[in-house]
Parts: structure tokens; C-alpha cells; sequence
């Protein structure tokens, strides 16, 4: 019996056939990845730090799934994320040869109803994350700002990479809930070098939303040489490479609007997601989700990360699902608070 033939037997299979069954439908999944090219959405430009990081997992990720497929790395920046994950939900291939790497930003913004996003959380292939996030506000040398304390007595202009970015959102949330006095200015897509060129040139004061990953790999001479400094930062509990700066959460000035902030920071959980479209068939999901795992393990990858100073607190897809359940069940007063907030962004 060939493997396609004992695939279809499996579906009146007894139980005592049961292993032989789950082998057959791994060696097709395996053999249907054979001379295939995967599909790699990126949700931004190149340059920034998602395409750091889907450069890196493209690299390896290919070795650990039978049949070897390659990448095709596509970017489509756009709406602060929003393209792409649209895109890959109702556009691309449902068959496991299309997948990407999403903004996080973008699933808190569907969790609170948001028109933009023509997607549901809970429908997305979970693959894997890639790293556990926390984001900052950082400011340039030459404006004198040093302190939360600075930010909220003058204020301070920084540049978004666009409506519906952590850049951007993040920056309202805190004016609303911490007393910030950020003034954003949208536009700054496409990496955030091209913010913190903005700043060496004068045009911005800093920038909020640069994941601390992203400053450990591309940002290490100016932080070292004391042109940038980080002086905020947020998630739900402060970064050890940064455990002597403020986390906004504890700066919130009530319960309500401390709530506000977790819902708004519980999606750094996921700063890098790997997610395929809905109704992949499970086998080649199950695949491909095993396959992150190995290429996370891989001493080859670790190695490659470890020479880039790309940070790895990776997870795999249960947990993604979990993080995901969170923001969607929060409660309807948390998010109509967010939703409020966010309504500044228009």
C-alpha cells in the first residue's frame, strides 16, 4: 500500500492502526513540502527589525522540514501592520506554503474591535514566537530630556512607523494614562533606523516602539556612546537588560487606567509571531510548528542569533493561543478604555 493509500485508510483505520496512520500523514506532509517554495510575509520594510528576524529564521527554518522547501520573503508594511496580517489571513495560500511574521500591534487592535482588521485572532495557524518583547521610548542626547518626569513636563515629538503601530499607540496610551506630553508624528515607516535618523538629524526628538531587541542589534554604539538613551519602557514587567528604568505600568495613576496599559502591553508577549493563514491542514501545521521548535533548538541558529546580538525568548504556538485568548477576553470596560484611547489616533 502506497502512502496515499494509507492515508485514506486511516480515516476507517482501528485504534491498533493508529501510529502507522499518524506516520503516514507526517511522511505526506513531508513529501508535499518536497521542491515547494513557502511564501514569507514580512509587516514591514526591509531593514528593521522584523526583517532581522525573518531573515534569520528563513536562513534555517528550511533545514527541519522534511522536503527542505525555501523562502520567498515578502514585505508588505502598511497601516501599522494591519496589510500584512490582513493579507495573510484572507489572501494568501491556505495549504502551508504561505506564512509570515506578524505585528503584534495588530492583534490588540482586532481584540478591540477595530474596522481595519478584517481578521480573528483565534483563526490564525499559531507556528511559533520567535521572542518575548518589551518596548521602549528612547529620546536623543542633544534635547536635554533624561526623566519620565521630563516627558511629562514639556513636549516631546516623536516619529511612528503609522496609525495602528506600538510606535504610535503606545505613545497615547501613556499621554492618557501616565501624563506623558508625546506629540506623534506619523510617516516614519520602514525600520526604526529612519526614526533615530531623525533624531541625529534634529527633525524628532525620540521615539517610542523600538523593541529592546531591536536596540541590542541595531542601536549598540549610540546607547553605548550615550547619544540614545532609553528612558521608559513597557510591558507587563520590566526588562532585565533594563531593570533601572521605569516600566509605564507602574506609573499608571489609577486602576482603570493601570488595566488599560496590561491590555495595551499584553501583546509584547508575542514581538515576534510566526503564524500561517487559517485552515491549514494539521498535519502540515503540526509540521511546521515542530519544525520552528527544532530551528529555535538549532545550535546553528543560536550561534547565527548570538553573533547578530538577536534575542531569542522564543515560545511555541500553545502559548501564542493563550496570549491571544487574553486580550480578546478581556472585559468590555478595559476595552472600550483602549478603544477610547486609541480613538485619538484618527
Amino acid at each position: 500500500m502506497g502512502l496515499g493509500s494509507l492515508a485514506r485508510a486511516c480515516a476507517l483505520a482501528a485504534p491498533i492502526l493508529s501510529l502507522a496512520c499518524a506516520g503516514a500523514r507526517a511522511q505526506d506532509a513531508g513529501a508535499f513540502f518536497a521542491d515547494k517554495t513557502i511564501s514569507f510575509i514580512v509587516a514591514s520594510g526591509p531593514g528593521g527589525g522584523y526583517d532581522m528576524y525573518a531573515r534569520m529564521l528563513t536562513r534555517h527554518y528550511g533545514r527541519h522540514i522534511p522536503g527542505n522547501p525555501s523562502f520567498a520573503v515578502q514585505y508588505l508594511p502598511g497601516g501599522g501592520g494591519i496589510v500584512a496580517a490582513n493579507n495573510l489571513y484572507g489572501v494568501s495560500r491556505k495549504d502551508g506554503t504561505a506564512m509570515g511574521l506578524l505585528a503584534s500591534s495588530t492583534f490588540l487592535l482586532a481584540a478591540i474591535g477595530d474596522q481595519h482588521t478584517k481578521f480573528d485572532n483565534l483563526r490564525f495557524t499559531f507556528i511559533g514566537n520567535m521572542n518575548e518583547e518589551a518596548d521602549t521610548c528612547s529620546v536623543w542626547h542633544t534635547t536635554g530630556i533624561r526623566t519620565v518626569d521630563d516627558l511629562r513636563s514639556r513636549d516631546v515629538i516623536i516619529g511612528t512607523a503609522g496609525v495602528g503601530s506600538n510606535s504610535h499607540t503606545f505613545p497615547l496610551g501613556m499621554n492618557a494614562v501616565i501624563g506623558t506630553r508625546f506629540k506623534t508624528i506619523p510617516g516614519y515607516s520602514g525600520g526604526a533606523q529612519v526614526r533615530t535618523t531623525a533624531m541625529e538629524r534634529g527633525e524628532l526628538f525620540g521615539s517610542c516602539g523600538i523593541f529592546v531587541s531591536t536596540l541590542g542589534a541595531q542601536f549598540g554604539q549610540p546607547l553605548a556612546e550615550g547619544k540614545l538613551s532609553v528612558v521608559l519602557q513597557m510591558g507587563l514587567s520590566r526588562h532585565p537588560k533594563y531593570k533601572d528604568v521605569p516600566n509605564a505600568l507602574e506609573l499608571a495613576r489609577d486602576e482603570p487606567g493601570r488595566q488599560a496599559l496590561e491590555l495595551l502591553f499584553a501583546q509584547l508577549a508575542l514581538g515576534r509571531p510566526i503564524l500561517a493563514p487559517p485552515d491549514v491542514p494539521k498535519d502540515r501545521a503540526d509540521l511546521l510548528a515542530k519544525a520552528f521548535e527544532a530551528t529555535m533548538r538549532d545550535p546553528q541558529f543560536q550561534a547565527d542569533a548570538e553573533k547578530a546580538s538577536v534575542e531569542t525568548r522564543w515560545f511555541g504556538g500553545e502559548r501564542m493561543r493563550a496570549v491571544m485568548e487574553q486580550m480578546e477576553n478581556a472585559p468590555a470596560s478595559v476595552k472600550q478604555r483602549v478603544r477610547a484611547i486609541l480613538d485619538q489616533q484618527n
